[in-house]
C-alpha cells in the first residue's frame, strides 16, 4: 500500500532505506516497518497523506471507508477536490498557514464530500512530517467523523430554538429563579404582567427585576416578596393555582392563578424553583357578570307581574344564561386539563440530567422529547385558540342577557307582596298567556274548575309556577307521537288545608326513573330544554309553604303535575 515519494528515489544509500513513504533505518528489524505500517492501516481513525498541492499520496482503511474510496481513487482527488464548498476557502488558508509553518499543527471541524456525494463532517487534525532534512515531506490528517455529534448539536438547537419560541409565546406567564429567589429566565407574557424592566449590560444586574404590585385576592393587601409563589416553592411549600391581584405598572389590574413548584437536580439537590401564571382577569370579569346579570334575572323575574316578563326572561334569557354557563364550563375545564404543567415536566427532566444533557437527548428517552415539545406546543396553542374562542362567546352572551333583561324592566312590577286572591283567576290567567301556544301546536285546554276559598300568597310566584308547569305539559303533548289527542287539563279542587291545582296532560309522560329527578336544578328531557324551569317552581313552591309534585304511569301515558297551596299564609322568614 505504499506510494513513492513525489521526485524521491527508491532507496537512499548508507544506513537508511527509502521503502514507499515510510524511511526507516537500514539496520531496524523488519518487525517494526510491518508494525507501524499495520498500525496505521487499521487505526480506528482516518489517517491520510497529502503533497502540499492538497494530493492525496496515501490512506489507510478508516480514511477510506469515510469517504467510500479506494486508495488508487483516492490519488486522483486532493484535499480541496474533497472539501464542501462552503469550507473550502477557510481549507485553503490554513493549510497555508500550516506548510508556512505559522502553527505547528490544525486542529478544525470541517465537512468532506463523499464518493457517494454526501456531506461528512469530520474534526481533522493536521500536521506536517519531516523526511529528515529541513523541508516538510508532506502533511498527514488524522479524521474522525463527527457526522452524528453535528446532526445532534443541530437537533438540539432546533429543539432548544422551538422550546424557546413556544415558551416566550405562550399565553402562560413563566418565570424562574436560582436558589437565591434571583430571576433567571421568563417570557413575554412575564414581562408583560409583571412589568419585568430590562437589564443593563453596563450595570449592576437586578436579581429581582418585577416592577409590578402583588396583592392578595382582595385586591388591597400587599403580598410581600417571600410569600410570592416563587419564594414559598423553594421552601417546599406546595403552590398550586393561587389567586393573586396584579397591579402592573401602567395601572392596569389584572387577576391571576399561579403555580409554582421546586426544581431539583439529579441528585435531589434544589436547584431553583418555576412559576406559571395564568391570567384569568376576562374570566373573573365574565363571572361576575355572570353572577350580576343572574340576580338581575331573578330579580326581574321575581318582580314579574305579566306572563311575558316571566316567559320570556325565564326562557329566552334561560337559553342564553345556559350558552353562558357551558361556556364558562369548557373554558374552566380547559384550564383545569391545561397540558401546561408538562413544561415544569420537561424543565425538571432537563434539570436532572444537566451533567449529562447530549447524553440523555441521545438516549431512548431523550429522542422522545423533541416530539413531546412539537406536540406540547401545538396542544397549548390550540388551548389558547379555544380559550380565546369561548371566551369571545361568553361575553357576547352575556351582552344578549343584559339587552333581554334591559327590555323586560320596563314591563316589571313590584313582587313579594302577599295577596289574597282566588286561584282560578291566577290558572285562567296563566292559561289565556298560553293559549297562542296551544293553538299553534293543536293542543286542547280543559277547564276543570271547582268553587274554593281564597288563599294569601305571593300571585307573581303563583303565576310563575303555573305558567311554567302549563307549557312544559303543552311541550309533552306536542312531542307525543301518534295519533291520539292532545289535551291539557287543567282541575281546581280544595281540600280542608289547602287548595290543589292539577295540570294533566296526554303526552309523552315520565319514565319512573326520572320522577325523583324532575325538579332537580339542569334536569331535563327535551333537546332544547335548560333545566331551571321546573326547579324554580319547586322552589317558589316551597317558598309559599306549598308543594309541586309530579305523577306518570309511564311513557307515552301523560303525566300529572299538582300544586298545593295552603289556605293559610306561612309564617314569613326571618
Amino acid at each position: 500500500m505504499a506510494v513513492k515519494p513525489a521526485g524521491g528515489p527508491e532507496a537512499d544509500s548508507g544506513d537508511v532505506a527509502a521503502t514507499g513513504l515510510f524511511r526507516v533505518p537500514v539496520t531496524a528489524r523488519p518487525a517494526v516497518d510491518t508494525l507501524f505500517r499495520n498500525t496505521v492501516e487499521q487505526a480506528p481513525v482516518g489517517i491520510a497523506f497529502a503533497n502540499r498541492d492538497g494530493g492525496f499520496r496515501h490512506a489507510n482503511l478508516a480514511f477510506c471507508a469515510m469517504l467510500g474510496y479506494t486508495v488508487e481513487q483516492l490519488r486522483h482527488e486532493s484535499i480541496e477536490s474533497l472539501t464542501h464548498g462552503e469550507d473550502l476557502e477557510a481549507t485553503r488558508a490554513g493549510l497555508a498557514r500550516l506548510w508556512n509553518r505559522e502553527v505547528t499543527h490544525l486542529d478544525v471541524e470541517r465537512r468532506y464530500i463523499r464518493r457517494a456525494g454526501s456531506a461528512l463532517w469530520v474534526r481533522v487534525t493536521s500536521s506536517l512530517v519531516s523526511n529528515g532534512g529541513s523541508e516538510p515531506e508532506c502533511a498527514v490528517e488524522f479524521l474522525r467523523d463527527i457526522t452524528h455529534r453535528k446532526e445532534m448539536a443541530a437537533a438540539l438547537l432546533q429543539n432548544q430554538t422551538l422550546l424557546a419560541t413556544v415558551v416566550g409565546e405562550l399565553p402562560l406567564a413563566l418565570l424562574s429563579c436560582d436558589v437565591r429567589g434571583q430571576l433567571t429566565h421568563y417570557n413575554r407574557a412575564a414581562v408583560e404582567l409583571f412589568g419585568i424592566i430590562g437589564q443593563s449590560e453596563a450595570g449592576p444586574r437586578n436579581p429581582y427585576p418585577i416592577t409590578s404590585e402583588v396583592f392578595a385576592p382582595d385586591g388591597k393587601t400587599e403580598v410581600a416578596r417571600e410569600e410570592r409563589p416563587l419564594a414559598r416553592a423553594l421552601r417546599g411549600e406546595t403552590c398550586k393555582d393561587v389567586e393573586f391581584v396584579i397591579v402592573r405598572p401602567d395601572g392596569a389590574v389584572r387577576t391571576i392563578l399561579s403555580t409554582s413548584q421546586r426544581l431539583v437536580g439529579p441528585e435531589g439537590q434544589p436547584l431553583g424553583a418555576l412559576a406559571m401564571v395564568q391570567d384569568i382577569t376576562e374570566r373573573r370579569h365574565a363571572e361576575e357578570e355572570l353572577e350580576r346579570v343572574h340576580k338581575q334575572l331573578l330579580t326581574a323575574s321575581r318582580q314579574a307581574g305579566m306572563a311575558e316578563v316571566a316567559t320570556n326572561v325565564l326562557h329566552n334569557v334561560g337559553n342564553v344564561l345556559n350558552s353562558v354557563n357551558v361556556s364558562a364550563s369548557m373554558v374552566s375545564e380547559r384550564i383545569k386539563r391545561s397540558k401546561c404543567t408538562g413544561l415544569g415536566k420537561v424543565a425538571a427532566l432537563f434539570s436532572e440530567h444537566g451533567a449529562d444533557l447530549a447524553a440523555f437527548m441521545s438516549g431512548p428517552k431523550g429522542r422522545h422529547v423533541p416530539a413531546y415539545l412539537t406536540e406540547l406546543a401545538h396542544e397549548l396553542l390550540a388551548e389558547r385558540d379555544a380559550a380565546v374562542a369561548e371566551l369571545g362567546a361568553l361575553r357576547s352572551n352575556v351582552e344578549h342577557i343584559k339587552e333581554i333583561v334591559a327590555m323586560q324592566q320596563g314591563y316589571a312590577r313590584l313582587g313579594g307582596v302577599t295577596d289574597t286572591v282566588d286561584v282560578r283567576v291566577l290558572v285562567d290567567d296563566s292559561l289565556r298567556m298560553n293559549e297562542g301556544a296551544f293553538n299553534r301546536h293543536g293542543v286542547t285546554i280543559v277547564r276543570d274548575f271547582e268553587d274554593v276559598p281564597p288563599v294569601r300568597v305571593d300571585k307573581h310566584k303563583v303565576l310563575q309556577i303555573l305558567v311554567n308547569v302549563i307549557r312544559n305539559a303543552k311541550y309533552a303533548c306536542s312531542e307525543a307521537r301518534g295519533g291520539g289527542e292532545r289535551r291539557v287539563t287543567v282541575r281546581v279542587r280544595s281540600s280542608t288545608s289547602a287548595v290543589l291545582v292539577a295540570v294533566i296532560d296526554t303526552g309523552v309522560g315520565i319514565p319512573r326513573e326520572n320522577l325523583d329527578r324532575i325538579f332537580s336544578y339542569g334536569f331535563t328531557t327535551r333537546a332544547e330544554g335548560h333545566g331551571f324551569g321546573l326547579h324554580s317552581s319547586a322552589l317558589a313552591a316551597r317558598e309559599l309553604g306549598g308543594t309541586l309534585r309530579a305523577e306518570s304511569p309511564g311513557p307515552g301515558m301523560g303525566a300529572t303535575f299538582t300544586l298545593t297551596l295552603p289556605l293559610a299564609a306561612p309564617e314569613p322568614a326571618r
